[in-house]
């Protein structure tokens, strides 16, 4: 590492400067639309959309670089491409964790409100005879969220935290700053507002708090694995899209979710999330 990007570290803009590109770019972008009335899934709203989600991908590449050289770059690319660090226990925890959490909401409605149709599977039921079109919009789920997302909260920020703090208030300093990027989509015409059941600002902010001390439990058990948390993201958000869960039972979801993050706390330990006293270090 330079003598410049270690007093770049010093000053903190390692940290905030990620901050510039992830809320910053997609702010401007995503305040368009938002001014304009414009439908973001119709051009030109959805133009605006795409680009404006860019910012943390762009802030994540763009800060690997400026703070940790090529190696930043090879880092971040290692970590996209080698699934020997994902242990097959591991992989279990990010294909099975969300579809398990949503089931578990889904029964808790049943069995405590006696909730009758507290999951939707209409929308899987319709691509499931559309090959093609289930096809795009896997893709689509995946190309618009997980990857690009990624990139940047774990592919590069939840590393420079980790260096200041230990997991625990790492993991809420990065979902608030989550959560605060997804903010101006409650105030987009056609995006929110086109679910079925279209979830409340501060339950969507909460999930996302509690939701990324998950991630980085399943980041430092997995040697700081980009892919892990990518498709880990996926999974979570093709379940909630493809299953939509009534009120009820995304609450009841929620409910679990904190369950198992105040679990995983116990028998982690919040200092690494790991089961050792060590977490693997970023190499710049």
């Amino acid at each position: 590492m330079t003598d410049g990007n270690l007093l770049e570290n010093r000053r903190g803009f390692d940290v905030w400067g990620f901050l510039l590109f992830s809320h910053g770019w997609t702010w401007c972008w995503w305040s368009v639309p938002i001014l304009a009335g414009w439908h973001v899934f119709r051009l030109p709203g959805i133009v605006f959309l795409v680009v404006g989600g860019l910012g943390v991908t762009i802030g994540g590449i763009v800060m690997a670089r400026q703070v940790g050289d090529r190696t930043g770059l090879t880092d971040l690319w290692r970590r996209l491409v080698e699934v020997r660090r994902i242990s097959l226990r591991w992989a279990l925890v990010v294909f099975a964790l969300s579809p398990a959490l949503a089931l578990v909401g889904t029964g808790t409605a049943v069995v405590v409100d006696g909730v009758t149709l507290p999951l939707s599977t209409a929308p899987l039921r319709e691509l499931l005879g559309e090959p093609v079109a289930l096809l795009a919009t896997l893709v689509t789920i995946f190309l618009l969220g997980p990857f690009h997302e990624e990139i940047g909260w774990r592919g590069y920020w939840l590393d420079r935290l980790q260096l200041r703090w230990s997991a625990l208030p790492a993991s809420l300093v990065l979902g608030t700053a989550w959560g605060l990027w997804h903010a101006p989509l409650f105030l987009m015409v056609g995006y929110f507002s086109s679910w079925e059941f279209s979830p409340e600002p501060v339950w969507f902010a909460y999930n996302i708090l509690v939701g990324s001390v998950i991630y980085t439990w399943l980041y430092n058990n997995t040697d700081r694995s980009l892919l892990a948390a990518i498709l880990f993201h996926f999974v979570g958000n093709a379940t909630g899209q493809l299953l939509e869960l009534s009120p009820a039972a995304d609450q009841y979801q929620t409910m679990a979710t904190t369950v198992l993050v105040l679990a995983v706390l116990l028998r982690w330990g919040p200092t690494n999330l790991r089961r050792n006293d060590e977490r693997p270090p970023p190499p710049y």
